[in-house]
């Protein structure tokens, strides 16, 4: 016998005092129509009224409400909640995410349902387009260049704080999300859909803040989370427990310092031998060969932004072309040999430079 969930959609937030911005979130998802959902609030140990607080707004704006307390760290508060969820369908978003439009969630379940019926399996995610609440206007090129990417179904274009909407079903299957990181959870289950699934773009987008971005540095943060990226594809998992300490140092409101990242990865790197040494930068430049395509979108960003495009709108001729006609030459076994060579060369002159600044 066929039982119809009680709720068509399950939106699940970890959180850690957030009672500042949590409930202006619920007050929005508050104004969603067209859906059924529930919202669970996974609080890893917050020592202020988060889920008091939380509980008031759902209450105010008449959202079925759980608040659950959990261990801290990402991974564990989003599995946690996804146990305690009461729909099918779940759809995990950061608590400083801002949601305006009234048909978002809607749409998005229309969009998954049509691409699930072109389809015989449940291995579809959906992600949404991100926009940037910033308080000032500097690097306005880069940051609608950051926006059009994540629009995109490629690879570390796909991210938490964009929301990841999948079944509970897919996500059992997947293993749900790695407990064992403390960051980088959202790679790592986004890698392993793109190795079993497909990813979606959902109609409409959310918004987060760039506050992390305008307090350490868009370039230094932005360098910082490419690194991430590659030592998470390269397998060189170490670096994420040797880097707690040099986050630990970092102060919220300080710029980010890469030196002591950077002194990391040059220990790890050749911890086992300069052989296994040279194969993790013959991996890393088969990273970068990979990500050459970035090049190509720039100029096409750079071209629709000077036509009042919005990020993400415009046609991409210039990516299309890289795919069809560079791609293949840039990474064969010479483009990422030479690839390797110029990341080690930029990698350790900007570490000379750090060094003796």
């Amino acid at each position: 016998m066929h039982i119809t969930p009680e709720y068509e959609l399950s939106v699940i937030i970890p959180a850690i005092n957030e009672a500042a911005a949590l409930p202006t979130l619920i007050t929005a998802l508050g104004k969603q129509q067209g859906i059924h959902f529930e919202v669970i609030i996974a609080d890893g140990g917050s020592h202020d009224e988060t889920l008091a607080l939380c509980h008031a707004a759902a209450n105010k704006v008449n959202i079925p409400f759980q608040g659950i307390d959990t261990p801290a760290g990402r991974a564990k508060q989003m599995n946690a909640g996804s146990l305690h969820a009461r729909a099918c369908e779940l759809l995990f978003l950061h608590a400083d995410t801002t949601v305006d439009e009234p048909m978002l969630l809607a749409n998005a379940r229309d969009a998954m349902q049509q691409v699930r019926s072109t389809t015989s399996d449940d291995k579809i995610a959906g992600h949404f387009p991100l926009r940037f609440v910033r308080t000032n206007h500097d690097h306005d090129s880069a940051y609608y260049f950051y926006e059009a990417k994540t629009t995109l179904n490629r690879r570390d274009c796909i991210n938490g704080d964009q929301g990841f909407w999948l079944s509970k079903r897919y996500l059992q299957q997947l293993g749900s999300f790695d407990e064992s990181l403390d960051y980088m959870e959202d790679a790592r289950l986004a890698n392993k859909i793109f190795d079993t699934g497909r990813w979606i773009t959902l109609p409409g987008k959310v918004a987060t803040s760039a506050r992390r971005f305008e307090s350490e540095g868009l370039k230094q943060r932005q360098t910082l989370n490419a690194l991430l990226c590659n030592f998470e594809r390269i397998g060189l998992h170490s670096f994420f427990d040797a880097a707690k300490s040099a986050y630990q140092q970092q102060g919220q409101a300080q710029t980010l310092n890469l030196e002591p990242f950077f002194v990391i990865i040059h220990r790890l790197s050749f911890t086992k031998g300069v052989r296994r040494g040279l194969r993790y930068w013959m991996d890393t430049g088969s990273y970068v060969a990979e990500n050459a395509w970035q090049l190509a979108f720039q100029k096409d960003c750079r071209r629709n932004r000077e036509t009042g495009t919005a990020p993400g709108e415009g046609e991409p001729y210039s990516l299309k072309f890289y795919d069809q006609c560079i791609a293949p030459l840039i990474t064969s076994l010479p483009a990422r040999v030479v690839t390797a060579g110029l990341t080690a060369v930029w990698f350790y002159g900007l570490l000379v430079i750090m060094r003796f600044r």
